[in-house]
């Protein structure tokens, strides 16, 4: 097969700070698009300015799935495959090496690392598709692409979040609340909304949504695991809602983490040791409830520490 027509896109609201930066990391690509939502700055002007092709809509009610998948549909027929890089996210320089070295894909997945102040690290992302095979996105907000799943994945492709922390994030709040309440029975919705009102320290709604989730007995299991992780940060006694979250998926690497930290914490470090041992045999980073600090260098020094601690114990309890 001759090397494929790629694109990038994004769809944009009031993004003029990346649009310079955005532009030049997307230069070895076949064409970029930024759809632009009623941006009040100066996105569109910035934008053309770099070169990139920039359309204006208006989309009521707002929705993240519809604007992408617009987005999608404004991508030249020529094209083979469509990447989706948002604003304020960047490419390594060797990017596309691997997409045009593997082009018998209908979808690629691919590393996502945060440069931000959230607490995932690195995770696998896998919003690269060939145009022709039908992806579609799906939920208004904390949308996903949907179709069948990546068959390629790519080391050397790695995109890096570098997010504006100083830009308001209340629409987010705003937008789970209304989606919620038209679809009271949208399992990821009540999840992402839950998660919203414990990262704005409102606990006692975090605390109803995330337990009303966790009723239904259904939804995604790492999702659910994470519901119970995040109960376990704003509940006194933690460790009855760590054991649930190994319950719900007991491949994740984060409840076993976090019950080393509570048995430390309490002062038994031998336990500690035990549960952060079982942590280490987990190694699947895949998913997007990633803890950064359970992973890499912050896990390691944890690690080594317990076990320095429980070593010298046992050296006193012998000599």
């Amino acid at each position: 097969m001759s090397r494929p027509k790629i694109a990038v896109v994004t769809c944009v609201l009031n993004e003029q700070q990346h649009a310079q930066r955005w532009a030049e990391t997307t230069e070895t690509a076949d064409y970029v698009l930024w759809l632009d939502t009623g941006s009040t700055d100066k996105t569109v002007e910035y934008a053309r300015a770099e070169g990139i092709e920039v359309v204006e809509t208006v989309i009521t009610p707002f929705r993240f799935d519809d604007a992408r998948n617009i987005a999608m549909a404004l991508v030249p027929n020529d094209i083979d495959i469509v990447l989706q890089l948002d604003a304020d996210e960047t490419l390594n320089e060797t990017w596309r090496d691997g997409i045009d070295a593997n082009p018998d894909h209908h979808r690629w997945s691919y590393w996502l690392q945060n440069a931000g102040t959230s607490n995932w690290g690195k995770v696998n992302r896998s919003n690269c598709v060939r145009r022709s095979a039908g992806y579609r996105w799906s939920y208004p907000i904390h949308e996903v692409i949907t179709g069948p799943a990546a068959t390629c994945h790519l080391d050397n492709l790695v995109i890096t979040h570098q997010p504006d922390n100083n830009k308001p994030r209340s629409y987010i709040l705003d937008s789970l609340e209304h989606w919620s309440a038209a679809d009271p029975n949208n399992l990821r919705l009540k999840f992402y909304l839950g998660r919203e009102y414990l990262y704005r320290r409102e606990w006692g709604k975090a605390r109803n949504t995330l337990w009303s989730y966790l009723q239904t007995g259904t939804g995604w299991a790492p999702e659910r695991s994470e519901a119970y992780l995040l109960l376990a940060e704003i509940d006194a006694e933690p460790e009855r809602w760590l054991w649930k979250a190994i319950a719900e998926a007991p491949q994740r690497r984060e409840p076993f983490y976090f019950l080393a930290k509570h048995a430390y914490d309490a002062g038994d470090p031998e336990r500690a040791l035990a549960m952060v041992t079982e942590a280490a045999k987990r190694t699947d980073q895949t998913i997007y409830t990633t803890r950064s600090e359970a992973w890499g260098d912050p896990f390691d020094r944890f690690h080594d520490e317990v076990r320095q601690i429980v070593c010298d114990i046992d050296h006193y309890r012998n000599s």
